[in-house]
Order: C-alpha cells, then structure tokens, then sequence
C-alpha cells in the first residue's frame, strides 16, 4: 500500500485543532497506510503539539492560530504541492475516521482518474447526534440543488483530493464549510465527484470533541448556501452548459453510432426516458448484445458501463445496444418520496428490457443481426437486471446469452446491496418479503437457463462478491452452462474499460470474446 500511494504521489493530509488525546493514534495509523503524512497544527492550544513532536517521519505545518479548517486545508494542500504530491488524502484528527478505509479510496481513484473521492459515511451501528443526521441531509439537499450533482454524504472530511485539478480555485469560507464550497467550485469545473463507502467512529457523547456553535455556524452555512446559490446561476449553470456544449459537439465529431437513438415505447409516456442506441456492424448474421449500465436502479453509468462498452463490443464484431431503462433518479434517492406516489419501480426495469429485447429481434434485419443471437450483458445493477431476464421472462423471451458483470444478485441474504434493494423496489415496499424472495437471482434459476458468463472481483467494495458466489452455486445446482471468472482484483465499475481496475481483471474481455465464439460454434 505505501509503495502504491507513493508510487502514484498521494499523501496524508491532517488538519487538527485541540485533538490532543487522538492525534496520535489517527496519526500512527495513517503512517501504516502512506509514508508521507502532513499535519496542520491548526493553532492548537491544548498538547497536540507536544504529541507531533514524538512521532518521527511526518511534517507538521503549524499556523500561528485558530484559523480555521478551510484554512487548515489550504495550507496543507500548497505543502503537498510544494512537495511534489499529485493527490492528498484528507482525515480528521478527532478519530472519527479509519486510515485503514485509505485503500477504498485508492479503489475508487484508480476507476476514477482525476475525480474527487468523498467518503460516504456508512451509519450503521454508529452513534450520531440527531442534529448532525439533519445536518447532513441539509447539506446534501443545497449541494444537489447548487450543482445538480448528488451525494450520500456532503460533510465528511474523509476525500481524495486531486490537488492540480483544484489548484487555484478560491475559497469564500475559511472554516469547516469550506469543503462544501470546495466540491461545489470543483464540480462547476468540471471535476468528477465520486462516492465511495468508509467506515465511521462517533465516541461516547462525553468523549466527542466538536467545535460547532449550533446557532452562529448554521447561519453562517445558511448565508454560504445563499451565496452559492445566487453563484450558481450566475456562474456554475453558465459553465456546465457549457461544458456540455462543446462536449455533445466533440462526441457528435468523434462518436457517432451506426443508427440514431430509438424510442422502443413510442407513442406512450415510457418514451420520455427509455431510449435504445445502437451501434452496429457492416455485414449480416452478427451476434448483438443489449447493455444495461449499473447504478444501483437509482441512476446509470451510461459512459464506462454503457457507450464505452458497446464500442468495444463494435470493435469486436458483435453489434450492441444501450438501454438506458427506468430507475428511481437522483431525486427519489435523495427525498424518498415513492413513500408516497409510485415513481419508477419493480417491474419498470425488466419490463424495459422485454420491450428492448422485442424491438431488436423484429428489427434484426435493418440492424444486420441474427434474431436468435441476442443477448443481453448488464454491469452492477444491470447485471441483477439481465439475469431477472431468464427468472421472470417466458422461455420464448429470454435473451440467447447472459452476462452478469460484478452483479447484484440477492434481495434477501446478509451480503445484499441495500441501495439497490430500495431502488428496485421502491421505498413503500422494501420490506416486502414476497418481492424480496421473487427478485433473489440465486433462488430462481430456470431449468434450461441460457448460457451464462458471470464475472465479479473479491475486493468489490461496492457490491459483496458473495452475491456473485450465490449465482455461481445456483447455476451449478441447476446444471445450466456457465463460466464464472472471480478475480482476487479490480474491484467495480470498471465496465470494459482499458485503464479501470486492475489488469488482472480487464481480462475478462478476452475471456468473453472467446466464449462467445465457442457459442457461435
């Protein structure tokens, strides 16, 4: 891990104000994660200096008073700059945090070069004050409406930052708020903000250590709000149209698939959201492919998990197609609001890709396929989606061939991915145990399944691998032809990817293409 964190220049950046009785513990363990530690002395006023003073082999930055955590971090960002580090790794020092979560970022950077990694506060188990549950929700609420980009968790300090990226931009607070300011400012830019679960600490309420003033700070961040808010139509609506101009100009230049983009339920109001794109091949009697993107069927990857492997399955000769299905939306995750009014639910997303898999089979000669070589691949949450395919299609409608890419894949056992669970089912039935049963991928496999090619990582910090290892063992019990690749590396999200993962399991590619054509065969 050190070697790595060097290697890829990240260090450890700490600031800390009076945590004398935790600094030192948050310290050494950051020192078993990265060797290159920097620690804002924040003004302390209690032994916070005297126990950086017996650690060897960090650098402390001292300012000369209570300035604040804004300020904390600017200072120690400008040092890891001057020390030539590309990335910082920020923590807090009152414990809350566990350096040995660092890996879990790392993960998420190396599937997201260059993006923003927020830590997002896994709450299960922890004590957290009810004021600062409100807090959060609070936060993410004005970040989602400022930006239009939304986050689990807008307040923790635990983030990978990518230092040149964020270089420059000002900052209008000096204290903890400023990092909300500061991903606000980063996604106006351009910079990718990327979620990614770490574990969490809250001590006894008699041991916490907190510097928020209840009624002086909430004005204060009400007043940011405001600011941000008025900035935001000002400044950072203006710059993402933009961006998003000139970058529909660049892929209308550089991509453009064979056929336009369909409308598989024209003429009804699913037509609004679901589109079909294909990308095709010259010839006839190809073999095509129906992707269905991740995204916990509140959202979709539509880039890494869909239009980047539907050109890599172009270049292959297999022509494919990207669903882009209904799913709850950002709102819903956010507000919960299919408490009350149904929204996007089970069986929205399966009855999508029956309509897909129609619609592509009566089209088959306009596309140059072969009607009976349709199959369908799904990554995370669309992986859950095109195994249901096979459970609760007629025979007559499965796809010819499935592949579940680090699926999703029980509604009921321990390892179940639970965002995905409430947005496939939808807040008001979560805890309905016939839908939870009927949607367990591994206790429905049909007699005479098609073939299955099953692909998922042991170090998927996302989706419990364990689901993949219930699929593997249903579709063993059940004799039905299937391949199952575990790789011990490369986590998820890494879809068909040249640089996402790791190299060991990019493989997978090769391996599919091979399988493939023993199918045709």
């Amino acid at each position: 891990m050190k070697e790595t964190l060097c290697e890829e220049r990240i260090c450890v950046v700490i600031p800390t104000y009076n945590n004398g009785g935790t600094i030192g513990d948050v310290v050494r363990r950051a020192l078993g994660q990265c060797r290159d530690v920097i620690v804002v002395n924040d003004g302390c006023t209690d032994e916070t200096a005297q126990v950086l003073n017996g650690i060897d082999g960090i650098t402390v930055v001292t300012l000369d008073r209570n300035r604040g955590k804004g300020i904390a971090l600017r200072e120690g960002f400008r040092k890891a700059l001057a020390m030539g580090f590309t990335y910082a790794v920020t923590l807090d020092g009152d414990g809350q945090h566990f350096p040995e979560d660092i890996p879990l970022l790392l993960q998420a950077h190396r599937e997201h070069s260059g993006a923003l990694i927020v830590g997002s506060r896994q709450m299960e188990g922890a004590e957290q004050a009810a004021g600062s549950r409100f807090a959060n929700k609070f936060s993410n609420f004005w970040f989602g409406l400022q930006t239009g980009c939304w986050l689990p968790d807008t307040q923790t300090g635990y983030r990978l930052y990518p230092l040149k990226r964020l270089h420059g931009l000002g900052l209008l607070t000096s204290r903890y708020e400023a990092e909300l300011e500061l991903m606000v400012f980063a996604s106006w830019h351009g910079v990718e903000l990327v979620p990614t679960p770490v574990h969490v600490y809250y001590p006894p309420k008699e041991e916490r250590v907190s510097h928020f003033r209840p009624g002086w700070d909430f004005a204060r961040i009400s007043l940011l709000n405001t600011v941000l808010c008025v900035l935001a139509v000002v400044y950072g609506l203006p710059l993402r149209l933009w961006r998003w101009v000139t970058g529909l100009m660049f892929l209308a230049l550089v991509v453009t698939p064979a056929f336009a983009q369909v409308n598989i339920w024209e003429g009804t109001d699913c037509g609004k959201t679901v589109t079909l794109t294909p990308y095709t091949v010259t010839g006839e009697g190809h073999t095509a492919v129906i992707v269905c993107p991740g995204g916990s069927y509140f959202w979709h990857d539509m880039e890494t998990e869909g239009h980047d492997v539907a050109r890599w399955l172009q270049q292959q000769g297999i022509a494919a197609f990207v669903l882009r299905y209904r799913t709850a939306y950002v709102p819903d995750f956010i507000l919960r609001y299919r408490l009350v009014v149904r929204g996007n639910r089970y069986p929205d997303p399966q009855d999508d890709l029956r309509q897909a898999l129609r619609y592509v089979r009566s089209h088959a000669r306009d596309y140059g396929i072969d009607a009976n070589r349709v199959g369908a691949m799904g990554f995370s949450a669309g992986g859950h989606l095109v195994m249901s395919a096979a459970e609760l299609f007629d025979k007559a409608e499965w796809p010819a061939f499935i592949v579940p890419v680090y699926p999703v894949v029980t509604m009921t056992e321990q390892c179940v991915h639970k965002r995905s669970r409430r947005g496939l089912l939808g807040e008001s039935r979560t805890r309905n145990k016939t839908l939870r049963d009927k949607l367990s991928l591994e206790r429905h496999v049909p007699d005479g399944c098609p073939p299955v090619f099953l692909v998922n990582c042991k170090d998927d910090p996302v989706v419990d691998y364990r689901n993949s290892v219930l699929l593997d063992s249903a579709l063993t019990a059940h004799q039905v032809p299937h391949v199952y690749l575990q790789y011990e590396t490369g986590g998820h999200g890494f879809g068909a990817s040249d640089v996402k993962g790791t190299a060991e399991c990019r493989a997978w590619r090769e391996e599919f293409i091979r399988w493939i054509e023993r199918l045709r065969n």
